[in-house]
């Protein structure tokens, strides 16, 4: 908490001394739709009823009237804390999802449980029913991603989508076709950007936090059915107010907000950061927080219940380790030696315990954990590798 208390005080600091609001972005507050529509592109806006009851929004920006036809689908998925709005916020040109659909792919985005654009379900009331928030990874893994990949595949009459995700989305998918190997034959591809899953070498702060929390906090049951870091909630409206309103506040913001994540003020450039703080975080649940703070105690390994229910569950004392050898899809794993989330060396931890995955470590050496998915130079690092390898079957590490 000693960092929320950090950006409040910085707050302070910038309405003293930076209150000249000249530097506010058109594009600031704008949802997905509206968002994409400024920057020129047309939507369309789904919703995906999962197994269990949630109602999550999916939006697709379709192939480009210039095409002359679709290359295929490509589904982008978000990270933890995130939403859909990742793969826009950098802008035309520059953002995941605008190249793709220029690239004349069928761009479909999906939002978790909990987040911005996926607050509903069938039955529960996010705001009086805290079982809605009763839920981590494992089930946005086995409820929400099925659900969206079967939807898209039904709505665009296709048997395979290639898969782009940042961070947490990349472990989602490997859960799902570890947990359901069938699904292993819908996909096409998977681009991991910044992929989590073995937290060993993590040097992010607040998963130090988490981890050392997690034990305790995971045998308080109800207690985590808790909804955090939401939209328009205390951190992002903290962090809009010092990050997203003045051109003088950028130096201050871009040091003591993004420095624990690896950050590069060359790579969030002061145009795009205003647009990021507009946007994150999008809120998740208390359990998916203290979640991961378990995967880095215990590895890649599905939910630690405490001691006793473990037991009954599991038939053992700590949970087990995710079962990945059967994972036949292939995957494309783009790394950083700068990325204070998913350390190089956890990455490669991953890739030979799955048949067919392989691994590039992006040559410049300052790129960060949000420079996946923010930075500048996304046109110039990570989208020529996606291209490259749907069109040619390979590509040429950066």
């Amino acid at each position: 908490m000693n960092f929320l208390y950090a950006l409040i005080l910085l707050c302070t600091i910038h309405t003293v001394f930076c209150d000249s609001p000249f530097g506010v972005s058109p594009r600031q507050d704008l949802p997905f739709t509206d968002l994409a529509a400024y920057d020129g592109y047309s939507t369309e806006k789904h919703f995906v009823t999962t197994e269990d009851g949630y109602i999550l929004g999916l939006y697709r920006i379709p192939v480009q009237k210039s095409c002359k036809a679709s290359k295929g689908v490509i589904m982008f998925m978000h990270g933890l804390y995130l939403s859909g709005d990742d793969c826009l916020i950098p802008g035309p040109g520059k953002a995941h999802c605008y190249v793709y659909a220029d690239n004349c792919y069928d761009v479909w985005v999906p939002n978790v449980r909990g987040n911005f654009y996926s607050r509903n379900h069938t039955t529960l009331n996010p705001d009086k029913d805290s079982a809605f928030w009763d839920f981590s990874v494992d089930e946005m893994s086995i409820f929400d991603l099925p659900a969206v990949i079967d939807y898209v595949l039904l709505e665009t009459n296709e048997t395979q989508l290639s898969y782009v995700a940042h961070s947490q989305g990349v472990s989602m998918l490997l859960i799902l076709c570890s947990k359901k190997p069938e699904y292993n034959s819908k996909i096409k591809v998977g681009f991991g950007l910044s992929p989590t899953a073995w937290l060993d070498h993590s040097r992010f702060i607040v998963l130090k936090i988490q981890s050392l929390i997690a034990p305790g906090l995971s045998l308080t049951g109800p207690f985590l059915d808790k909804e955090i870091l939401e939209r328009n909630g205390l951190l992002q409206n903290s962090g809009e107010f010092l990050c997203g309103t003045t051109d003088l506040s950028y130096p201050i913001c871009s040091v003591f907000v993004f420095a624990v994540l690896g950050y590069n003020r060359f790579q969030i450039t002061e145009e795009v950061l205003p647009v990021v703080v507009g946007h994150t975080p999008s809120g998740t649940s208390l359990k998916n927080f203290i979640r991961w703070g378990q995967i880095q105690n215990n590895g890649f390994s599905e939910y630690d219940y405490g001691l006793v229910k473990n037991l009954i569950i599991y038939g053992r004392t700590s949970p087990p380790v995710y079962v990945l050898s059967d994972i036949s899809m292939p995957w494309v794993f783009l790394g950083s030696e700068n990325d204070y989330v998913a350390d190089v060396t956890d990455i490669k931890k991953l890739v030979p315990k799955l048949q067919n995955a392989n691994l590039c470590v992006l040559s410049d050496k300052t790129f960060g954990h949000l420079d996946f998915i923010y930075g500048k130079d996304i046109p110039n690092y990570l989208t020529p590798v996606v291209l490259s390898y749907l069109e040619r079957g390979s590509y040429t590490c950066p």
